[in-house]
């Protein structure tokens, strides 16, 4: 047989479904696919859990929904009918407002949200496909597809993109596919749909006009610079490139320009002039030190640069920028040009005043993120072009690897790693922080709002809480729980979020009880009130939200404590564990105290729990913030046999704390006893009670994150030795801790570790005092040892177990920078004298022992993060 016998056959041809499968564009939109399921489902689950709320879920909604019912984008501004006209111009809400007449439910918006942003990658795919292909290198266009996939799926796992999907409804997200729409259709030269992206982009709201604007000089560039190649079609398109192209875009420039003066300057002041009073315009106040009108910030931009680049390098803000790009492996920073595309949006967040602005949190970087994604193909595609690394690759032990393959690899490796550490998928950071496990529990609770949502009849003007507000406001005239308005109806749910404090929600009620309202309905925690009907006493169920199975009834709900108990106050009443609700993000925490009644309480009976600090200081407190189930179900109506729980208000804690309960009777603290718990947790963190009555639960510290367990100081410690004695006492200081360095005006936590001999027979003070270098006193921390709770010197415990002890030293707001030496010692507080300090052969020494040096500096401490910028409370657990 020769060679010219041998017949070479075809390889067969695989199966349809199997050459799909293999091609990148059906995993383009497998991915769409999975981010709108998943987000859908997410912000929908987030819904129901009832962490939605009037702003600004409900506020959108009842201005769509009324939209849909010819009232055109009205909503309630306390108890005045509106518009949304007075802060926003958002057209996009007309067409959007046809969703509910095919399903009326807010859930719609949830859904259409999340798609809107899928849909986004389908022109990223697109753009990159095109730009890479267009490199001028055969590896390169047969990476093309490659790359439009690998591209898409860096835009859908940017946590950027992803922040809308998670905080509720807002007009700016609709804009990411169209803005990705208007970048496609100048690259494939199909002007009349850059037309209509672009219309559709100003019409999002009025800020996008200027991002319309941009696109429109994009376009004029993009078609200029062609012409000027002399590129007589559109590569693989074969359309021409006619002059309509830049025309085109300059008339889009000149359009944007038109609608933003026009809506933010005549349409926004003219209403919010009739809702408030004075003319505004979204941007106004928003922008601190560069002005408080369009104008001055304009002139800020020109005349004070220096004052500008200041603001933008903030490390907040840098990290921003950083979150915006590393998704990308920063090859945005290649592709600048487009970037300027989004700089009117990227200005008025980077340099804005509002902290959420330049987070990367909720809706306002959305828009961005098919710019830079974009930008990020353009500067991959520059790459391959002008450099030999990225055409022909490298070698590795001989084997050659692509520069377009590493390139696309890096992309890979920065989007998921960024996704694991601020996203909010399930593999994210930002998702695994937000409720506890992540996923938001919907319990029988939350279900129960239907009970009561279909007694009210659906044109009747209510008003609701604010996290119920958005499952009821599919109606012409609701109000934000406790305004009224022309309201004949209101439900409250008393255990939920409700803006208000809870004694103030109480005496709401109270009032429209005595001023003719009645109870409809009410349970577990849900009162449902009516003009002029129901019932005037509030029933039994509703203090349901109050109550639990006991852990051992087998039932649904039983009480099942985080931490385990058991804690007697003098027989009557049992702790049997407790909760840490921790929002770790936003580092804001709370408590529930499961509680089981063994006898009748008296009518004076009172529950109260403090947050502790190390050195005795309270930082939270159930006189300011009450426990509403104690408002409503107060333990004198307890019954024998009843497991109830009480929760907490939630609050902004410091790094380090412990929470301390008391119960009183007639005054008097009731006796605890505390029995050791078969639960391994609280064996090896028991609670104990304090000499002053209360019952002092573990310590937890935070550090970076999530609380953890407390049992010493954190600062960097150090060995100390020194003896203070007298015939009565004698102690031995063995560590001690405190910042290296703090700032003037702030607080110095000391902390000292001692061993004594024995219990003393008086009680001591203990004095931390700051010296200057001339031995002056600047600053002092006198008083009785502290840790969380007194720790008188008549009980402390003999032997080598070291007793902890925390002074708070308040430095003066003027304290001079340098270097200052701590000095601690003990006295007799009643009659000022020392107790001596003595060397190592028992010969007295003086009467005080210097620690060590401290450096007082203005310019110490760490920069405020998010949370910390909006909330300062929660300043004092950053770091």
């Amino acid at each position: 047989m020769t060679n010219s016998d041998i017949v070479f056959l075809p390889p067969p041809k695989p199966h349809p479904l199997v050459a799909l499968v293999r091609r990148p564009v059906f995993w383009v939109w497998v991915l769409i696919l999975i981010f709108t399921v998943w987000f859908s489902a997410y912000s929908v689950r987030l819904h129901a859990a009832h962490l939605t709320y009037k702003a600004d879920l409900g506020q959108m909604d009842l201005a769509i929904w009324n939209t849909s019912q010819g009232r055109l984008l009205q909503e309630i501004k306390g108890e005045t009918v509106s518009t949304r006209l007075t802060d926003h111009v958002e057209p996009i809400f007309l067409p959007v407002s046809a969703l509910f007449w095919l399903w009326d439910d807010v859930r719609a918006l949830l859904i259409l949200q999340a798609a809107a942003l899928a849909l986004g990658a389908w022109p990223i795919y697109l753009l990159a496909r095109r730009r890479i292909a267009e490199s001028a290198t055969a590896p390169a266009a047969r990476m093309a597809e490659k790359a439009g996939l690998v591209f898409a799926a860096a835009y859908l796992l940017t946590p950027a993109l992803q922040a809308p999907a998670a905080a509720e409804f807002h007009a700016l997200p609709l804009a990411v596919p169209l803005i990705a729409w208007a970048l496609w259709a100048v690259e494939d030269r199909r002007w009349l749909q850059f037309v209509i992206a672009s219309v559709l982009v100003m019409s999002v709201q009025e800020g996008m006009a200027l991002v319309a604007a941009a696109l429109g000089v994009y376009a004029t560039a993009r078609e200029i610079g062609r012409r000027r190649a002399g590129q007589v079609a559109a590569a693989g398109s074969g359309r021409s490139a006619r002059p309509i192209g830049a025309a085109l875009g300059v008339t889009v420039f000149v359009l944007g320009l038109v609608w933003f003066y026009v809506t933010t300057f005549v349409v926004i002041p003219h209403y919010a002039g009739l809702a408030y009073g004075i003319g505004q315009t979204p941007y106004a106040a928003r922008f601190g030190e560069l002005g408080d009108s369009f104008g001055g910030v304009l002139r800020s931009l020109v005349t004070r640069p220096l004052t500008v680049l200041k603001i933008a390098l903030e490390p907040l803000r840098l990290r921003y920028l950083f979150g915006l790009l590393i998704p990308t492996a920063l090859l945005g920073l290649f592709g600048a040009e487009i970037l300027l595309v989004g700089l009117p949006l990227l200005l008025a967040n980077l340099l804005n005043s509002f902290p959420l602005q330049y987070s990367g949190e909720l809706h306002y970087s959305a828009p961005l993120v098919p710019i830079f994604t974009f930008a990020a193909v353009v500067g991959l595609a520059r790459l391959i072009r002008n450099y030999k690394f990225w055409r022909e690759g490298f070698q590795v032990n001989r084997r050659p690897v692509s520069g377009i393959a590493f390139a696309l690899g890096l992309v890979i490796v920065c989007a998921l790693g960024y996704q694991v550490a601020d996203g909010y998928s399930p593999i994210g950071k930002a998702f695994r922080q937000s409720q506890p496990g992540g996923w938001p529990q919907v319990t029988a609770h939350h279900r129960l709002l239907d009970r009561f949502a279909a007694q009210i009849p659906p044109d009747a003007a209510l008003s609701v809480t604010t996290d119920l507000y958005p499952h009821l406001d599919h109606r012409e005239l609701i109000y934000q729980f406790p305004i009224l308005g022309e309201a004949q109806w209101a439900l409250v749910d008393v255990s939920g979020t409700t803006d208000e404090h809870p004694t103030d929600v109480q005496e709401a009620i109270g009032k429209m009880l005595a001023a003719g309202w009645g109870v409809v309905d009410a349970a577990d925690g849900y009162i449902l009130l009516a003009q002029g009907r129901g019932e005037t006493e509030i029933p039994a169920d509703f203090y349901d939200f109050v109550r639990v199975p006991a852990p051992d009834s087998g039932e649904a709900g039983a009480a099942q404590p985080q931490y385990p108990l058991d804690v007697t106050f003098s027989d009557k009443l049992r702790l049997i564990g407790y909760d840490i609700v921790d929002n770790a993000k936003w580092r804001r925490t709370n408590f529930r105290f499961y509680w089981e009644v063994l006898k009748p309480l008296t009518p004076d009976t009172a529950i109260s729990m403090q947050v502790i600090t190390p050195d005795g200081a309270t930082a939270d407190d159930t006189v300011q913030r009450p426990m509403p189930a104690l408002l409503w179900y107060p333990p004198a109506r307890w019954q024998p046999g009843e497991t109830l729980v009480t929760t907490s208000v939630p609050w902004y804690l410091p790094r380090a704390w412990a929470p301390v309960l008391t119960v009183t009777a007639g005054g008097e603290a009731l006796t605890a006893r505390i029995t050791p718990s078969s639960s391994e947790r609280a064996t090896d963190r028991p609670a104990t009670a304090s000499i002053d009555g209360r019952v002092q639960l573990p310590a937890w510290e935070r550090r970076e994150g999530p609380l953890r367990p407390y049992a010493s100081p954190s600062d960097p410690r150090e060995t100390a030795s020194a003896r203070f004695e007298n015939e009565d006492w004698r102690v031995a200081l063995t560590h001690w801790a405190a910042p290296i360095a703090v700032a003037p005006g702030e607080k110095l936590s000391v902390s000292t570790n001692w061993r004594a001999a024995n219990p003393a027979s008086t009680d001591y003070n203990m004095f931390v005092h700051l010296r200057d270098e001339s031995g002056r006193t600047v600053a002092t921390g006198d008083g009785p040892p502290n840790w969380f709770a007194p720790l008188p010197t008549s009980r402390w415990p003999g032997g080598e177990d070291g007793v902890w002890t925390t002074h708070a030293v308040d430095l003066p707001a003027d304290l001079t920078s340098g270097r200052y030496d701590l000095v601690v010692g003990w006295y007799d507080w009643q009659n000022g004298a020392r107790l001596p300090l003595v060397d190592g052969l028992g010969n007295p020494a003086g009467d005080e022992f210097v620690l060590g040096p401290v450096t007082v500096d203005r310019a110490v401490g760490l920069a405020p993060d998010l949370p910390c910028l909006m909330a300062k409370e929660s300043c004092a657990s950053q770091g």
